[in-house]
């Protein structure tokens, strides 16, 4: 798809322009709350404690599977440039300079820009316990360090080089020998290869060595090189998906998958003088960013598969940009949203200068009123079994794809439900990641396994990983006013020797949400409910306060507390969750009550 726009690419690729913190213009004429918005998250960082990142910290992965160590040190490094580079470009007095200067030193003498989880030259191997300072690992955050370090030098060069000469060359051979010579001089599996799967990684990766080389005054050759490539592993990234345009990594891997896609495409449309505009308009690229709208219950809650949380970030420029370029009103207005609500005008937690920058250039726009385009009332998803339906009380999904995908739990046929935009069965999501995540032990984790989701385990079995183990029998429906998916279960468990229906209908007709289970078998069954808030049983009902759920056909379930102390699930989780064990023993008939 992008490689055939290679054919009659232009002679001369331009650099990519944005505009420097001497053009005042531009900066001051800013949105008011936006600039100060800026120069107030700059000054967080006057006089601040660089972490110091020592050996011991980056050995710690290797020595026992622990990430946050290492990375609670690097990621701030990088969310304090981005602070102080936009502000001293907000007010341009030369008062964040310093510091700016000190945190770029800092960065420049790091011995690997890797992060120690994927401080590896080979795909799914086990991480080397320090990085080869000879042989730098282009991953996933070495390519944002080298975008933010061009990106800083491209908007403060002139400042920069007046207040530490020299820094600036240092700079571009920091960025050089670490990200592009490595990136044109080998070929890392995130470049692509054949029909091997890719995920976000090349993306993501992707676009932040185009906004290095095409900031950094590279020649043609390279230029030209670094194009080639580029359009090569977006070719491999974009067939992952189907062309339904359904990120299978699930909702808060959009930004960093499709987001990241679509800013590698705009940088190599720029450089080109207009040359992959057409692309745009492919229906595959338009499914690939309307994806978020689909996926989006209310306010900040989205529909969470896989390693995602329910609260899935906020939408910006990126997904603002994204969604003018393919004629996707609807996420335009999402964004729009998004950032009306946001108090600071700013993202704080971001590590990307460029979603920041982009989000600061872009805030008129985003001020501006959006006309809020409806949702889809249901969408589905042949390439990864996703199924959306929606009314004015309950937004549903369900998954009826296999239990192979990147980033996947073994959920194949879970259940989320919301009412009236509150969680009432949720997908708890995935803890802080660490070596067990990545590793053959995956689907221990208690957050990976079926009995875990909103589905039941049969004599004591739980669902399989892998391609192999999916839903069989899928059929999806309209019946008047309802919208109607049934599935089979039974073939996503290991061992076989039973049958386990589900069929899920939404009746806006009247009648709601219904959810019935058979199930023929001789073994137990036992069925999970996951809630956020406890259930009480009352009068053949779980009630919570998000709603209820009237069980027919079963006896009054046992209900288990499941505290939650690690820190990533407690980003949107209170506490304590609950799980509700329902005995399955024939039918089960589910309604579902506001």
């Amino acid at each position: 798809m992008v490689q055939e726009y290679l054919h009659n690419l232009p002679d001369h690729l331009e650099d990519l322009e944005f505009p420097g913190a001497g053009d005042r213009a531009v900066w001051e004429g800013l949105p008011e709350g936006v600039r100060a918005a800026l120069i107030r998250r700059g000054e967080e960082y006057l006089g601040w404690q660089w972490p110091v990142m020592t050996c011991g910290d980056y050995l710690t992965f290797s020595r026992t599977g622990d990430r946050t160590r290492y990375e609670e040190k690097c990621h701030p490094r990088q969310q304090a440039l981005c602070a102080l580079a936009l502000a001293e470009c907000a007010e341009h007095r030369g008062r964040f300079l310093d510091d700016l200067i000190d945190g770029i030193w800092f960065v420049c003498e790091e011995s690997g820009w890797q992060l120690p989880a994927h401080n590896t030259y080979v795909r799914d191997t086990p991480a080397l316990p320090l990085p080869d300072t000879a042989r730098p690992i282009p991953d996933l955050f070495a390519c944002e360090s080298a975008a933010n370090l061009s990106l800083i030098r491209a908007l403060l060069g002139e400042e920069l080089e007046a207040a530490a000469p020299g820094l600036c060359r240092r700079i571009l051979r920091e960025v050089d020998s670490r990200v592009v010579a490595p990136y044109l001089r080998e070929h890392f599996w995130w470049m692509g290869n054949g029909d091997e799967p890719m995920n976000n990684w090349t993306s993501w990766c992707t676009q932040n060595v185009l906004l290095s080389v095409f900031t950094s005054g590279y020649g043609q050759d390279v230029k030209r090189r670094v194009a080639e490539q580029a359009a090569y592993s977006l070719d491999c990234f974009l067939n992952g998906y189907g062309p339904d345009g359904c990120c299978e990594e699930g909702a808060e891997y959009y930004h960093h998958a499709g987001i990241t896609l679509w800013g590698a495409l705009e940088v190599l449309d720029r450089v080109s003088g207009g040359h992959f505009a057409p692309l745009f308009q492919e229906e595959k690229l338009r499914n690939i960013a309307t994806y978020i709208v689909n996926v989006h219950v209310d306010g900040d809650y989205y529909l969470n598969y896989a390693d995602c949380l329910p609260l899935a970030g906020p939408r910006g420029a990126g997904e603002y940009l994204f969604g003018l370029r393919t004629q996707a009103p609807g996420l335009c207005a999402m964004a729009a949203a998004d950032a009306s609500r946001r108090e600071t005008r700013d993202l704080p937690s971001s590590k990307s200068l460029f979603e920041r920058l982009l989000d600061a250039l872009c805030a008129r726009a985003l001020a501006a009123p959006a006309v809020p385009v409806p949702p889809q009332e249901e969408v589905f998803y042949p390439s990864t079994g996703l199924w959306v339906v929606r009314d004015e009380t309950w937004c549903v999904s369900l998954r009826a794809g296999h239990n192979g995908v990147s980033h996947g739990h073994c959920d194949a046929g879970s259940l989320i439900v919301y009412c009236k935009g509150q969680p009432l069965l949720i997908d708890v999501g995935v803890e802080t990641y660490s070596a067990k995540t990545f590793s053959p032990e995956r689907y221990s984790i208690w957050t990976m396994r079926s009995d875990w989701h909103n589905l039941p385990t049969v004599g004591g079995r739980v669902q399989g990983s892998g391609r192999e183990y999916a839903p069989a029998g899928v059929n999806r429906f309209r019946e008047g006013n309802a919208s109607v998916l049934e599935l089979e279960l039974a073939p996503a468990y290991p061992g076989g020797g039973f049958s386990y229906t589900r069929r899920a209908v939404l009746d806006r007709g009247g009648k709601g949400l219904t959810v019935t289970d058979r199930y023929q078998g001789e073994e137990e069954a036992v069925l999970s409910l996951l809630f956020a808030q406890r259930p009480v049983w009352r009068d053949g009902a779980l009630e919570t306060p998000a709603g209820s759920i009237r069980l027919e056909g079963a006896r009054e379930p046992a209900v288990e507390a499941v505290p939650i102390r690690d820190p990533h699930l407690r980003k949107c989780w209170p506490d304590t969750l609950y799980r509700a064990l329902v005995p399955v023993d024939g039918v089960l008939e589910m309604q579902f009550l506001p």
